[in-house]
C-alpha cells in the first residue's frame, strides 16, 4: 500500500496500506491463517445507546465486542455507531500489566485483523503480560465500513501518469465519479471518519477495557493516530511506540514529495543492485534502469493482457512497484522476477503485487481497505487542492522523483473532488505532559523516510528517537534489537537512551 502521513493527502494512507500487507503477510506465512473473526455488524448498532463490552469468542483464542460511541462527538446524544474491538488475552494472566493497543496503519487497515494475525509473532514477554487489542478505526473493518463503489477495478486501472489531455480528462472524470458515488452510498458517515474521532473512540475503548492509561504501538499512519491521541490525552498515555513515523507538520505537497523521494531512492537502489548482479532476473546486460523505463513506457502505451482476461496497465503498474519496495531489500528479488516476467509478456506477477497493494481478491472483490483509505485520507488531508493544483504540482514531483513522483501524486487526485471538506488541522502535536514516546525511524524506509521520524521525535516534547539501520518500512517485528527495546519499554517503562541505534 503508497500510504502514510499525519494527515497526508492520502499518501500516508497508502503507506499504511502496504504496512499491514507486508507485516500480516510475514506473520501469516510463518503462523498460518488466522481463525474466523465474527465481529458484530456495526450497522446493526448505528442507533444503539448502550455502552460496555460484551466479549464473545471470535476465532482461536480471540474475543470480540462492539462498543457504542457517538457518531458525532459534537452531538454525543444523537446517533451512535459500533466500534469493533478484538483482543487476545495475556498468555500469563498472573503477570498481566494491562492492554496493548496496536494499529497497523493505512488509514484503512483493520486493527482487529492485524492483531489476530501478528500477535503470535510478538515477543513472548509482551504476549505474556498484555492483552493485545485491535480497535478498528472508523470506516475500516467492522467499524462502519465504507462502501463507496461497486467497480474498484476501474478506479485502480486509471492511468495516473496522463500524457495527453484525453487521458487527463479520463482519470479526472473517473475519480470525480468515484467521489460522487461514495457520497451517495455513505453520506451518513463520511463526515465523521476523521482520525481525531478515531482517537476519541480509542480512548473510550481504553476506558471500557479498564486501563487507566493507554499502552500503544502504531505503525505508519498509526503513528499519526498515536501522536494525535497523545496530544489530545497526554495524561492518559502510559507508553507509546510510533514505528515508521510520519511528519504531521508537512502540507499536502510536502507529504507527497517526501514519500515519492523515499520510494524513488529505494527504486534507484534496486535498479543499481540488479544492474551489478548478472544473477538478477532483471539484469538486462547491466542496464536494469533503462529496461525498467522501456517496460514502463511499453505498458503505458500497450497494456499487457493475459489469458484470464485481466490487463496490466499503467494504473496497476503504479501500485505494483511500491508494493514490492515496502519490503526494502527483501522485496528486490520479487520485483526483479515480476519485471522480468512482464518483459516476456507475462503480466501475472506484477498484477499479484498490485492486488496485494489494493486488497483485490481473485474473484474481483476488494478488501474495504482501499475505500476506507480514500475516505479517511481525503477527509484528514492536508489538501493539495483542486485538479489544477495537482497538474501544477506534477512538474515539481517529476523533478524530485522522475519515476515515482507523478504516479504517487495522482493516486490522490480523487481528493480534489471529495464532497466532504477537509477537517481542521490540530496544529503542532507536542503531547506536553505525556511520558516518553518512542519514535522508530528506519534509515532507508521507502514509505516514511527517516527524516520524518527525526522530525516527529523533535516535535513531540517527550519524543525519543530509536534509529534503525535498514531498508524496510517499519522495524518492529522485523528486527530483534528493536523487539528487545520495545519489550523493555512497554513492560518496564524504560525508554531507550538518546542516540540508541539498532543495526
Amino acid at each position: 500500500m503508497a500510504m502514510a502521513q499525519h494527515r497526508l493527502p492520502l499518501i500516508g494512507a497508502l503507506a499504511a496500506f502496504a504496512a499491514v500487507v507486508s507485516l500480516t503477510a510475514m506473520a501469516a506465512s510463518a503462523l498460518g491463517p488466522p481463525g474466523p473473526r465474527r465481529l458484530p455488524d456495526p450497522r446493526q448498532v448505528l442507533h444503539a445507546t448502550t455502552s460496555g463490552l460484551d466479549w464473545q469468542p471470535c476465532g482461536t483464542g480471540a474475543e470480540c465486542a462492539s462498543l457504542a460511541v457517538p457518531l458525532d462527538y459534537a452531538h454525543p446524544k444523537r446517533k451512535t455507531i459500533g466500534v469493533a474491538v478484538l483482543r487476545l488475552p495475556a498468555s500469563d494472566p498472573s503477570r498481566r500489566i494491562g492492554s496493548l493497543f496496536m494499529n497497523p496503519g493505512g488509514p484503512g487497515a483493520s486493527a482487529a485483523e492485524f492483531v489476530q494475525q501478528v500477535a503470535p509473532a510478538l515477543p513472548a514477554e509482551i504476549r505474556a503480560r498484555f492483552d493485545i487489542v485491535g480497535v478498528d478505526p472508523r470506516g475500516t473493518g467492522g467499524t462502519v465500513p465504507v462502501d463507496c463503489h461497486s467497480n474498484l477495478d476501474v478506479f485502480v486501472a486509471q492511468d495516473v501518469t496522463p500524457d495527453t489531455p484525453a487521458e487527463r480528462r479520463q482519470v479526472d472524470g473517473t475519480f470525480k465519479d468515484f467521489a460522487r458515488t461514495c457520497e451517495q452510498n455513505a453520506r451518513e458517515v463520511l463526515p465523521f471518519l476523521s482520525t481525531e474521532n478515531t482517537a476519541r473512540d480509542m480512548d473510550r475503548v481504553r476506558e471500557a477495557v479498564g486501563d487507566a492509561q493507554l499502552t500503544y504501538v502504531g505503525e505508519s499512519y498509526g503513528t499519526y493516530l498515536g501522536s494525535l491521541y497523545a496530544n489530545m490525552f497526554p495524561k492518559k498515555v502510559r507508553a507509546m511506540v510510533l514505528d515508521g513515523a510520519v511528519d504531521p507538520k508537512l502540507n499536502g505537497f510536502q507529504s507527497v514529495r517526501t514519500q515519492a523521494v523515499g520510494f524513488e531512492k529505494s527504486l534507484d537502489a534496486f535498479l543499481a543492485q540488479c544492474s551489478q548482479d548478472p544473477a538478477c532476473p532483471f539484469f538486462n546486460g547491466g542496464n536494469a534502469a533503462g529496461a525498467y523505463d522501456r517496460l514502463e513506457a511499453q505498458i503505458d502505451s500497450q497494456p499487457l493482457s493475459g489469458p484470464n482476461g485481466r490487463t496490466l496497465g499503467p494504473g496497476e503498474f503504479s501500485y505494483a512497484v511500491p508494493q514490492a519496495l515496502y519490503g526494502g531489500e527483501n522485496g528486490y528479488r520479487q520485483l526483479a522476477e515480476a519485471l522480468a516476467a512482464a518483459q516476456h509478456g507475462d503480466e501475472t506477477p506484477l498484477l499479484a503485487l498490485s492486488d496485494a497493494y489494493t486488497g483485490r481478491h481473485e474473484d474481483g472483490s476488494y478488501d474495504p481497505l482501499l475505500q476506507a483509505y480514500t475516505a479517511i485520507g481525503c477527509l484528514d488531508g492536508p489538501s493539495i487542492g483542486d485538479t489544477k493544483a495537482f497538474q501544477t504540482a506534477e512538474p515539481k514531483l517529476r523533478s524530485a522523483a522522475p519515476r515515482m513522483g507523478v504516479s504517487l501524486l495522482n493516486q490522490y487526485l480523487v481528493c480534489a473532488h471529495w464532497p466532504i471538506p477537509t477537517v481542521k488541522r490540530p496544529g503542532s502535536l507536542q503531547a506536553k505532559g505525556a511520558p516518553p514516546i518512542v519514535v522508530i525511524g528506519t534509515t532507508h524506509d521507502p514509505a516514511t523516510p527517516f527524516k520524518s521520524a527525526q522530525a516527529l521525535s523533535k516535535e513531540l516534547s517527550p519524543g525519543v528517537l530509536l534509529t534503525v539501520d535498514g531498508t524496510t518500512h517499519t522495524a518492529f517485528l522485523r528486527n530483534g534489537c528493536v523487539n528487545d527495546v520495545v519489550t523493555r519499554y512497554v513492560t518496564e517503562l524504560a525508554s531507550p537512551p538518546a542516540g540508541t541505534q539498532c543495526s
